[in-house]
């Protein structure tokens, strides 16, 4: 860059993050390769059931649900294969993932 950069931005550089798991270049890039793979029409349907509080959900087409807590406190993650998240799930007691707050999934739901 041609500004000058603190010391710290040197342990978010490519360099840095490049192949590192859980990373948020990584997450970026799994991203963009799941969006690839799962984008189809551009539609979306609010799920109204997911949705309460601090949480804001909506389905696309081909089963696919993001889910996003706007809140501090972890909520119960619904149904579904978790195929992105923007940060670790935490498990409460041990058996059920949950979405902490801040934190966005993506989940593919399971076929009726």
């Amino acid at each position: 860059a041609h500004l000058p950069q603190p010391a710290w931005f040197a342990d978010f550089s490519v360099e840095a993050e490049d192949g590192v798991a859980g990373s948020t270049l990584e997450m970026y890039r799994e991203a963009l390769r799941l969006r690839g793979e799962l984008q189809s029409e551009e539609s979306l349907t609010w799920d109204e059931e997911v949705s309460t509080g601090d949480v804001l959900a909506f389905e696309r087409p081909g089963g696919w649900l993001s889910v996003t807590n706007f809140g501090d406190a972890p909520v119960a993650l619904p149904d579904g294969e978790v195929l992105l998240a923007s940060a670790p799930l935490t498990a409460a007691d041990g058996t059920a993932q949950e979405l902490p707050g801040a934190t966005t999934v993506w989940l593919r739901r399971a076929e009726a």
